[in-house]
């Protein structure tokens, strides 16, 4: 299988938007997974390791409505990347994913601006000392539950790392 895996739930984003995104995250694969599969770590590092490769194809890193007007007025929602002309933002989740992976797609409902939300989620996880195939799970989840709140955005992705 190809890395990163992705599930389309949703998809009008254009092909060539998407094969760049995931090949600046296929560059860092390595590193990735080794944050992935280490105890403790946080998606932080991740955000920051894909930092280079995303700013180079036109996203913002940690977007606020101080840095862009992306939500209503004094909301303090945040996300991890986001590219204006395009829309695009993306959210890297890597622990917490039931209540994690809800609130990336609020905030992506909630801004009018975003119209193709890509979620990033470890492909599998050890959760209770089992391991889980959190990616599966999510999109699947996704898939099954969002039909009717997805009005609004044009594309939803879950990619998995």
């Amino acid at each position: 299988m190809a890395y990163p895996p992705y599930y389309i739930i949703k998809n009008r984003l254009p092909q060539p938007d998407l094969n760049d995104i995931l090949k600046a995250i296929s560059l860092q694969q390595e590193y990735i997974e080794h944050i992935r599969d280490t105890k403790n770590e946080k998606s932080r590092k991740i955000e920051l390791v894909l930092k280079p490769g995303l700013e180079k194809l036109g996203f913002s890193h940690s977007v606020t409505n101080r840095s862009y007007p992306l939500f209503q007025q004094g909301c303090l929602f945040e996300v991890d990347y986001f590219n204006p002309p395009k829309g695009i933002a993306i959210e890297i989740e890597r622990s917490n994913l039931y209540t994690k992976v809800w609130l990336a797609l609020i905030k992506m409902l909630e801004a009018e601006k975003i119209r193709h939300g890509l979620i990033m989620v470890p492909t599998q996880r050890t959760f209770r000392n089992k391991l889980e195939n959190s990616y599966e799970i999510t999109y699947k989840r996704l898939r099954d539950s969002t039909r009717n709140l997805l009005c609004h955005l044009d594309s939803l992705i879950v990619i998995g790392y």
